[in-house]
């Protein structure tokens, strides 16, 4: 009779049964909440940041409009 045995030193590909553990981490972080939860909080920063002319808030200053000047 032919019997085959599932021994581990067979070739083939191996499944240790890890979903994930095959994939480089920068792929599982891609699926990560934390990541994603990072890039939304780094994206409003920078967009903060942006908006309020690099952070140049005064606090109780006022916006004056320029006078006109050689009238």
């Amino acid at each position: 009779m032919n019997q085959h045995s599932h021994s581990p030193h067979q070739p083939g590909p191996q499944h240790h049964g890890s979903p994930h553990g095959s994939d480089p981490y920068w792929k599982r972080a891609h699926r990560d909440w934390r990541f994603w939860v990072g890039v939304v909080l780094m994206l409003l920063a920078m967009t903060i940041f942006v908006m309020s002319d690099n952070l140049a808030f005064r606090p109780g200053a006022q916006m004056v409009a320029p006078s006109a000047v050689g009238r």
